[in-house]
C-alpha cells in the first residue's frame, strides 16, 4: 500500500505540472510587445490621454506633393509681390494672336511660308513684336480684354516673374473668348492658315526665349477648345492637326535655337467633365507632353481619377497632370471662409495624394478679378487690391504642400478630417489637417514615425483666422494636441 501511495502521488504531481505549463502558454504576451490595435467600433480615446491618436502619420514615404501651385492671371491688377507673398511658383497667362499679334504682322495673309521662315527668321518683323511687348495698345498688356486695367506691359510681367522664380504657363490661341482677332480664322485648315499660325507660335516662343531670355518653357495648346465660346472654331478632329502644327513650331525653336532645353507642351485644356482628353491622347498624344484639364468641381476627385484612368490606358501613365483652371469663376465665392476651406484647401490637399488623385500642377481662376467681375483671390481695379479669405486659405495650403515635398499618409479616425504630412528638403515636417464639419474639434496627432520632439509653429485658417500663427506646439513622444475650428484648417510645422 505504501508503494502504491507514493506512485500515485508522483503521478498526480506530474499531471499538475503539465496543466500549469499549459495554462502559462495560453497567457497573451506581456505589455513589452506591440499594444493591441483598437477596433474601429471601440470608443474614441480622449485626445492627449495616451490612447490611440486621432491622426497617425506613417513613417514610409507615400509620394510627393503637388510640385506647382499657382493662379491664372486676372486683368484687374498685376503685382509680383502678391505672388511671392502667397507663395505661388507658377502663373498662367492667356497669350495668342489677340494679345500679341492683333494685326497680321506683315500684312500679307499666308506669308511667309513655314519653309521660308526656317530659311530666314528675319522675314518676321521683329520690330513690330518688340514694340507691342513694350508699348501695348491703351497702355496695358490686358488691352485685348480690359482697356481700363492696370498699366503694365509684357516685358514687365515676364521680367518680374523670372526674377521671382515663378514659372509662366502661356496659352497659345488663334482666337480668344471675344472671337478676336478677326483677321485670323477660328478654325485653321488651309496651308495659308497654318503658315500664319505656325509663324505666330514660332515668333512667340522665339521672342520669349531666344530674342529675349524670359525662361518660358511651358506652352498650352489653346484654352477650352471644346468650348467654341473660347475662340477655337474646329472639331476635335481639327484639333488633332492644330496640336500637331503648334507642337511642331515649338519643338523647332527648341531643337534649333535652345539645345539642351526641353519644352513642356500641354493639351487639351478642356472644360470640366469633357471626354476630349481621352480622344486627344489616343489620336494626338505624340504632340504634347503634359495632360491638361479644367476642373471646377467642388470635389475634384472624381474627374481627376477618370482622367488618370485614361492616361494609364492611352500611353501617358507617367505624364504630368495639370489642372490649369480650378476654383469658382462666379462672383465673390472666395470671400466665404467655408468655401475657401472646404473647397480650395481640401482640393489642394487631395491633389497631393499619390495615384489617381495626384496633380502635378494647378492654377486657380483667377488671381485678380477678371475685368469688373469679382472672381479673383484679390479684388479691386486700382491700388493694391483687397485679399479675400480664399487668398489666405491657399497661402496656408501652399506653404504645407507645394514643391514636390515628400508625403506621408495620415490615417484619420474621424470622418470629417482630411490630413496629410509632408517633409521638405531641409527636413522640416508639416501636418495639414482640414476640418469640413461645422463643429470645433480637438485632435491628437502621432508624428513619432517621423519626429519625436521639438517645438513647432501652428497656422490656422477659418472664419476668424486668415492664415494666422496661433501657437508654438510642442511634441511629446511624437504626439501633439491641437484644436481645429469648424470649416477650418490647421497647419503644423516642426
Amino acid at each position: 500500500m505504501k508503494t502504491y501511495f507514493r506512485l500515485s502521488t508522483m503521478t498526480s504531481l506530474l499531471i499538475i505540472v503539465i496543466l500549469m505549463s499549459l495554462s502559462v502558454a495560453a497567457i497573451p504576451a506581456a505589455a513589452s510587445g506591440k499594444p493591441p490595435t483598437a477596433t474601429p467600433s471601440g470608443p474614441t480615446p480622449t485626445p492627449g490621454s495616451g490612447g490611440t491618436a486621432d491622426i497617425v502619420v506613417s513613417g514610409t514615404q507615400w509620394g510627393v506633393s503637388t510640385c506647382n501651385i499657382g493662379a491664372n492671371e486676372g486683368s484687374a491688377l498685376f503685382n509680383v509681390a502678391d505672388l511671392t507673398d502667397i507663395g505661388f511658383n507658377t502663373y498662367r497667362l492667356y497669350g495668342g494672336m489677340s494679345r500679341w499679334e492683333p494685326n497680321d504682322d506683315d500684312g500679307v495673309y499666308g506669308s511667309p511660308s513655314i519653309a521660308q521662315i526656317k530659311a530666314n527668321i528675319n522675314l518676321i518683323p521683329w520690330a513690330t513684336w518688340d514694340n507691342l511687348m513694350i508699348n501695348p495698345p491703351n497702355g496695358t498688356d490686358y488691352w485685348w480684354s480690359d482697356t481700363t486695367s492696370v498699366p503694365v506691359n509684357a516685358v514687365t510681367i515676364f521680367t518680374n516673374l523670372k526674377n521671382a522664380g515663378i514659372k509662366p504657363v502661356v496659352v497659345l490661341r488663334n482666337r480668344d473668348n471675344n472671337n478676336r482677332p478677326a483677321w485670323m480664322t477660328a478654325n485653321p485648315t488651309t496651308t495659308a492658315d497654318y503658315n500664319e499660325w505656325w509663324e505666330h507660335v514660332f515668333a512667340t516662343v522665339y521672342w520669349f526665349n531666344v530674342r529675349n531670355n524670359y525662361g518660358v518653357d511651358d506652352w498650352e495648346i489653346h484654352n477650352e477648345p471644346n468650348n467654341q465660346s473660347q475662340g477655337y472654331g474646329g472639331t476635335i478632329t481639327d484639333y488633332y492637326t492644330f496640336a500637331q502644327q503648334t507642337n511642331d513650331a515649338i519643338q523647332y525653336v527648341y531643337a534649333t535655337y535652345l539645345p539642351g532645353r526641353t519644352p513642356h507642351v500641354s493639351a487639351p485644356a478642356t472644360t470640366t467633365g469633357s471626354s476630349w482628353p481621352r480622344d486627344v491622347m489616343i489620336n494626338a498624344g505624340a504632340y504634347f507632353t503634359d495632360v491638361d484639364i479644367h476642373n471646377y468641381d467642388v470635389d475634384t476627385t472624381t474627374y481627376n481619377q477618370k482622367v488618370h484612368g485614361w492616361m494609364n490606358q492611352n500611353g501617358k501613365p507617367n505624364a504630368p497632370l495639370w489642372l490649369t483652371e480650378i476654383g469658382e469663376w462666379r462672383q465673390n465665392k472666395y470671400d466665404t471662409a467655408s468655401f475657401a476651406n472646404d473647397v480650395l484647401i481640401a482640393n489642394t490637399l487631395r491633389g497631393s495624394r499619390p495615384g489617381l488623385d495626384y496633380v502635378s500642377g494647378s492654377h486657380i481662376f483667377s488671381f485678380y478679378d477678371w475685368t469688373t467681375y469679382q472672381s479673383g483671390l484679390i479684388h479691386g481695379m486700382t491700388g493694391t487690391g483687397t485679399k479675400t479669405p480664399g487668398y489666405y486659405a491657399l497661402r496656408l495650403a501652399t506653404r504645407g504642400l507645394q514643391g514636390c515635398k515628400a508625403t506621408y499618409q495620415a490615417a484619420e479616425s474621424q470622418s470629417f478630417v482630411e490630413a496629410l504630412a509632408t517633409k521638405d528638403s531641409l527636413g522640416k515636417v508639416y501636418l495639414i489637417v482640414n476640418n469640413a464639419s461645422q463643429g470645433s474639434k480637438t485632435l491628437t496627432a502621432d508624428l513619432s514615425a517621423l519626429i519625436v520632439s521639438g517645438t513647432g509653429t501652428q497656422w490656422q485658417f477659418d472664419s476668424t483666422h486668415n492664415d494666422t500663427i496661433t501657437g508654438s506646439p510642442i511634441l511629446s513622444n511624437g504626439r501633439v494636441t491641437f484644436t481645429v475650428l469648424g470649416h477650418g484648417t490647421v497647419l503644423l510645422r516642426f
